[in-house]
C-alpha cells in the first residue's frame, strides 16, 4: 500500500515583533486560582496612583466609548473607595443601583469585592487603595475574572504585579 499523498504546508508564519508595553498580557494569578479560570480576558495595565486612578479610569472610559464601545458592556470595578457615580446611584437606594446592572442600560460602577458575581466584556479596575487590605489580591484576582473581553486595570503597576503576577 502507498502512502496517500499529503497537501503541501504553508510557509511559516514570521515571527511577530514584540509586544508593546501597552500590549494585552496574559494574567498569571496565584496557583490556588489557576484552575478557577484558565482562560481569561485580554489584559491592559495603566500606570496610576491611587489618588489619580479613578481620573485615569474615568479617561479609560470616555476613551472606550468614544471608540464605539457600548455603554452596557463596560463595568468599572473599584478596589478602594467607591467611584462618585457609584455613590450617587446607591443614594437611590440598593435595589435601584442593582436594577441597573440588571438592566445592563449604561456602564456600571461597583466595588471590586462584592457579593455578587458581575461581568461585562470590559472591565475597568480602578486600583485606588483597598477597603480590604487582607483581601487585596482576592480584589484584583476577582475583578479580572469579571472581564469577558478586556481589562484594564489603573494603578499602581508595581502593587498590581506583585499581587497578582502580572
Amino acid at each position: 500500500m502507498s502512502a496517500a499523498p499529503t497537501a503541501p504546508t504553508a510557509p511559516a508564519a514570521p515571527a511577530a515583533p514584540p509586544a508593546a508595553a501597552s500590549a494585552p498580557v496574559t494574567p498569571t494569578v496565584p496557583a490556588a486560582r489557576q484552575g478557577e479560570r484558565p482562560a481569561g480576558p485580554d489584559i491592559r495595565l495603566v500606570s496610576a496612583t491611587p489618588d489619580t486612578a479613578l481620573d485615569v479610569a474615568d479617561d479609560t472610559v470616555d476613551r472606550l466609548l468614544d471608540q464605539g464601545a457600548a455603554p452596557d458592556s463596560i463595568l468599572v470595578l473599584t478596589t478602594g473607595d467607591p467611584h462618585p457615580w457609584q455613590q450617587h446611584e446607591e443614594s437611590f437606594g440598593a435595589e435601584q443601583y442593582w436594577r441597573q446592572y440588571t438592566e445592563g442600560r449604561d456602564v456600571f460602577y461597583a466595588p471590586a469585592l462584592n457579593d455578587r458575581q458581575l461581568r461585562r466584556e470590559t472591565v475597568v479596575l480602578v486600583v485606588n487603595g483597598f477597603a480590604d487590605p487582607a483581601r487585596s489580591t482576592d480584589a484584583l484576582v476577582s475583578a479580572i475574572g469579571a472581564g469577558t473581553g478586556a481589562v484594564i486595570v489603573c494603578g499602581d503597576l508595581d502593587e498590581v504585579r506583585a499581587l497578582t503576577g502580572l
